[in-house]
């Protein structure tokens, strides 16, 4: 969202460049990794996911903080990647995968309109908590917030990939009737 006026003041010739290379790699990232969550688990993408944001967004610190150009190219190249990995696609398969049949457009459009949420929470407060924190301090609360959900999927979200439905997935008993 903020990748122009961020990149700029770092890399004033190639900042428009890189947001436009940024969001190729977000598109080759996301349909090479389609096959990913069936392959090695949703709990498992979610996990390197937010393992892969929450390095970056220190790498991305650290690189703005002390003033290292290249490294903040390839930190927000990286921090979309990992997000194009999981935390992009998977949640949205997740979100039919935990509930009956009879829930699932209830659950997708809660899950959408908390995706919308918290990316209207990002649009509008990124830059009020960048001025206020100064220089790229921001992104040490985006690495703590990745700390914290990878705490929580890890103890939290079942592993959906292999089940039959939501039954098998929270390990219910079904009547044989």
């Amino acid at each position: 969202m903020y990748s122009v006026s961020l990149l700029s003041q770092l890399l004033p010739t190639t900042s428009a460049l890189l947001t436009i290379f940024i969001s190729v790699i977000n598109l080759i990232i996301t349909l090479l990794c389609a096959p990913l969550p069936d392959k090695i688990g949703r709990k498992t993408c979610l996990l390197i996911s937010i393992a892969g944001m929450g390095s970056m967004s220190v790498a991305l610190a650290l690189s703005i903080f002390l003033a290292i150009p290249v490294l903040s190219g390839i930190s927000a190249l990286l921090f979309v990647a990992s997000f194009a990995v999981g935390l992009g696609p998977v949640p949205f398969m997740l979100a039919s995968e935990l509930v009956g049949q009879e829930a699932v457009g209830a659950t997708q459009s809660w899950a959408l309109a908390a995706n919308w949420t918290a990316t209207f929470l990002v649009a509008q407060f990124f830059p009020v908590l960048n001025a206020w924190l100064g220089k790229g301090r921001v992104y040490f609360v985006f690495a703590g917030l990745a700390a914290f959900f990878g705490v929580f999927v890890t103890y939290k979200v079942p592993e959906t990939n292999g089940k039959r439905d939501a039954d098998e997935v929270w390990g219910r008993v079904r009547r044989q009737d």
